[in-house]
């Protein structure tokens, strides 16, 4: 424990002398940082079989991602200092449900039955768009990558499934000292969910074979960034 204090100082002292103009221009520096937030997930459209006491339940239009945690960390480049790039890692975990479903347990009516799990890891490529300068800076962004999806409906564990997935982002960065800040992400994410043999369902539970329908989701994150 003793030693923390020193390392402390160390650092301190090694960011307040960091050079001047990073903080006014950080064209061809990098930037690392790892985040922690909320998750708003979005319908998953297909043919789903989830389990009731009474039975089990074919042919299920869609199932609804409770929102949940999402977490993740972030590389990015400043090609200029209006013009970054990014690559990034997010996973979250949250609970299916079976919307508007109802169903008496113990004497109890329980609706929207939880049928499973879903595990969402995404990897992205990013280009931002950079304004504002010295020690706030804004960003507006737009991106493309994987939805890697493992869903676990009644104890059925399939094997993970990648996505493709586009974003459009909006966000800022606060600099506390040149090198260290807060950043804050809002993200809105679409995903493919071409099922495996073509048919897909959409909002109005009706399914065909266009193979194309979309899910939407929602995260907003926020953590510490370090400038090098």
């Amino acid at each position: 424990m003793r030693r923390f204090p020193v390392f402390a100082a160390f650092v301190g002292a090694f960011l307040m002398l960091a050079p001047p103009a990073v903080a006014q221009d950080r064209a061809g520096t990098w930037e690392i940082s790892p985040f922690a937030g909320g998750y708003f997930g979005g319908r998953l459209y297909g043919n789903y079989t989830v389990p009731f006491s009474s039975g089990t339940v074919s042919n299920v239009r869609f199932l609804e991602p409770d929102d949940d945690l999402a977490y993740g960390a972030r590389l990015a480049y400043n090609v200029t200092r209006h013009f970054g790039i990014e690559v990034d890692w997010t996973s979250s975990r949250a609970d299916l449900r079976y919307p508007n479903s109802f169903g008496a347990v113990g004497g109890v009516v329980i609706r929207n039955f939880k049928v499973g799990t879903l595990r969402q890891n995404v990897y992205e490529a990013n280009a931002l768009f950079n304004f504002g300068r010295r020690r706030v800076i804004g960003y507006v962004g737009i991106g493309a990558g994987s939805a890697v999806e493992k869903r676990d409906i009644a104890g059925v564990n399939p094997a993970a499934t990648g996505r493709f997935t586009a974003n459009l982002s909006v966000g800022g960065k606060f600099f506390f000292v040149p090198r260290v800040g807060l950043r804050i992400d809002g993200r809105y994410r679409a995903i493919d969910l071409r099922s495996d043999d073509g048919t897909s369902c959409d909002h109005n539970i009706f399914c065909d074979n266009r193979r194309g329908n979309w899910s939407y989701n929602g995260e907003v994150t926020g953590g510490l960034v370090f400038a090098f």
